[in-house]
């Protein structure tokens, strides 16, 4: 391979834009700058090269999601990843709030069970409130709080029982504070529209009055809980889960009934919760393969390098491959807008 060749094939690590605009000028200039009988290049050359290469990629992401429409999706997925951690830390002290309410005559150890979820849940619903004022960077910085004690949890449940079941928070609540750093062209209101943010609301207050609702009723009493990977709880009655699931279909309403562009955004976005779901629910488990975990008397062993590094680039590697498809399908699609012909009326 000639030094012409070994040039190219590391300024193929470039975004295509930038190959196409100043491929050959540096190219040209490498080949000035090596010494006569020089067959591979320098290695400063070659670190240069792969610097510039990821600074190019660097720049060309940012400069992809400077632009209005991911940061009005960033903005509606820190408000709606905002209410999905508030309901998950707020269920718990309200329904003891409600039992505390009901006069339950079996003592629930204190009154009422408040920490560590009320001060969580407080604090995700500050932020999900400020993001809805349209106070983003206010509200990054307070979902910063929320991140550390999902990581603290997180790294408890593995220090105690090697278990990443419920790892899928920590992805979430760390793209709460990414998505609120940007600022939003646009108040949230103007977005989504009222009846929206309504929906938005209706779904919060269902999903979090779930264990309320069925300890009033007293319906699930006689029945047997109900178990399930994707109920994000630990066991609950008929009532409740039929709630939780009301509350769940609302939230992937309001998405699913938004604009195109914004839509499909959002669920790029979503993609490293997806994947991270996936991976800890399915994929670590008796798989057969080398994310299957063995156990002993009972507790996980912990997870091996290979499992890690999984579990760590598998949402980001996806994350990325999905918004270069939807990149890719909308270029195409201006590409074709652009080579219609236009009639004109007779």
């Amino acid at each position: 391979m000639t030094l012409h060749q070994v040039y190219r094939s590391l300024l193929a690590c470039y975004p295509r834009a930038y190959r196409r605009q100043y491929e050959d000028e540096l190219i040209g200039v490498l080949l000035d700058d090596a010494a006569p009988g020089q067959r591979r290049p320098l290695a400063r050359d070659v670190s240069a090269l792969l610097g510039g290469a990821c600074r190019a990629h660097v720049r060309q992401v940012g400069a992809r999601f400077s632009v209005d429409a991911w940061r009005d999706a960033a903005q509606v997925l820190g408000l709606i990843a905002a209410l999905l951690l508030f309901v998950r830390s707020a269920r718990v002290p309200v329904l003891h709030l409600s039992m505390y309410a009901q006069s339950y005559p079996e003592g629930i150890g204190e009154p009422f069970v408040l920490w560590p979820h009320g001060p969580t849940a407080a604090l995700w619903l500050v932020v999900a409130v400020f993001t809805a004022l349209g106070w983003g960077r206010a509200a990054a910085a307070i979902a910063v709080g929320g991140v550390a004690f999902e990581v603290v949890r997180v790294a408890e449940a593995y220090g105690y029982y090697s278990t990443v079941f419920d790892i899928w928070p920590v992805v979430l609540a760390a793209m709460v504070p990414l998505a609120l750093a940007l600022r939003a062209p646009r108040s949230i209101t103007a977005v989504l529209g009222r009846w929206r943010l309504g929906t938005l609301a209706a779904a919060t207050v269902v999903s979090v009055g779930a264990p309320s609702v069925a300890l009033v009723t007293a319906v699930d009493v006689s029945t047997s809980p109900i178990y399930g990977t994707w109920m994000f709880t630990s066991g609950v009655g008929r009532v409740e889960a039929i709630l939780l699931i009301a509350g769940y279909l609302l939230f992937a309403l309001v998405v699913l009934l938004t604009p195109t562009a914004l839509r499909l955004r959002l669920l790029a976005l979503v993609v490293p919760v997806g994947v991270t779901l996936l991976l800890t629910r399915v994929g670590l488990g008796t798989t057969g393969t080398y994310l299957e975990r063995s156990s002993h008397d009972g507790v996980p062993d912990a997870l091996t390098w290979a499992q890690w590094s999984t579990l760590v680039l598998a949402p980001v590697l996806l994350f990325a491959v999905a918004v270069a498809i939807l990149h890719h399908r909308e270029r195409a699609g201006s590409q074709q807008g652009v080579g219609r012909p236009i009639t004109r009326a007779q």
